[in-house]
């Protein structure tokens, strides 16, 4: 275990450095030091940078690399949830070989090893969940389709936008909720996996009505839905549903909504060129009629305006 996986409240690390021997050493102290990472030869120095949200139950790295690097571990220690945003990243264990290219997302189970993982100009998401029992499934698993890929990115982006936003103690409430959320989200997602250290899953934490509604919420972000229509998908009342959301996830279905539709808005921003969208039409697609008012959320959300991120 490293220090920077001790039980603690939600903490939050980050790093920046092109320097090869700097970024191997703050790796082995967030991987262990059994950890290798091997460099491509090249002549402009690699930018590498390093987010870590990490809490009890589970940590976020949001990593965005411009190089050619591997980094090869003794063993995976937890399940881990990976999006590829940009870029490419190869698998190799053993015999076994894989590609995950832009916007696919891949789960790699706890207990592999050892592991050789290639980043080849990428920018990736890594969710570490709680470790699962090894059942003997494949150590590399994909979605079940295409729509349910579609979940767990959207999944992703709600938890790293609640933990990106100034608002620390809010993020520190929900840490419990989210850690559920992506669990559940996993077990949904991906056919053989089942999270939990007692083997039970951990979809199971949520009410199955409520578990209906975040799943009818995910799959339909981009379509003009009701709490009606969430409540029909679940079997509930709308009062119900409300309540559920309020109790298990401290917010509402209404709030909920929006923050999944503006996490996909930024998503659709960051990898998107200026030729191809702008910001008034993403908006209008993740269901904000009004740029104006999209904007002001967004900057209050993020820091900063959607244009600005548009141009990166």
């Amino acid at each position: 275990m490293t220090a920077y996986d001790q039980p603690r409240p939600l903490a939050r690390y980050e790093f920046s450095d092109d320097d090869p021997a700097r970024i191997r050493g703050r790796l082995h102290e967030m991987f262990g030091p059994q950890t290798t990472v091997e460099c491509a030869d090249s002549s402009e120095p690699a930018r590498y940078r390093h987010i870590r949200h990490s809490s009890t139950a589970f940590h976020v790295d949001q990593i965005d690399h411009a190089g050619d690097a591997t980094l090869c571990l003794e063993q995976i220690r937890r399940d881990a949830v990976l999006w590829v945003h940009a870029g490419t990243v190869l698998f190799r264990c053993g015999d076994v070989t894989d590609k995950a290219a832009q916007g696919e997302v891949r789960l790699l189970r706890a207990g592999v090893g050892p592991v050789a993982l290639q980043s080849i100009d990428s920018r990736i998401t890594v969710v570490h969940l709680g470790a699962a029992p090894r059942d003997a499934p494949p150590d590399w698993l994909t979605p079940r389709n295409r729509a349910a890929a579609g979940v767990v990115k959207r999944t992703i982006a709600y938890v790293t936008d609640v933990l990106n936003s100034a608002d620390t103690a809010a993020a520190e409430v929900l840490a419990g909720a989210m850690s559920d959320l992506l669990s559940a989200a996993a077990s949904a997602v991906f056919p053989h996996h089942v999270g939990g250290e007692d083997g039970g899953s951990t979809a199971d934490a949520f009410p199955a009505t409520l578990r209906a509604a975040l799943a009818y919420i995910e799959a339909n972000a981009s379509r003009r839905i009701s709490l009606a229509d969430v409540a029909a998908e679940a079997y509930a009342t709308p009062r119900t549903v409300q309540y559920l959301f309020r109790r298990y996830l401290d917010t509402t279905p209404t709030a909920y909504l929006r923050r999944v539709r503006l996490a996909a808005a930024r998503q659709e921003l960051l990898t998107s060129h200026r030729s191809a969208t702008t910001v008034t039409a993403t908006a209008a697609r993740w269901g904000f009629g009004h740029t104006g008012r999209f904007a002001v959320l967004y900057r209050q959300t993020y820091g900063e305006s959607p244009h600005e991120t548009l141009a990166r």
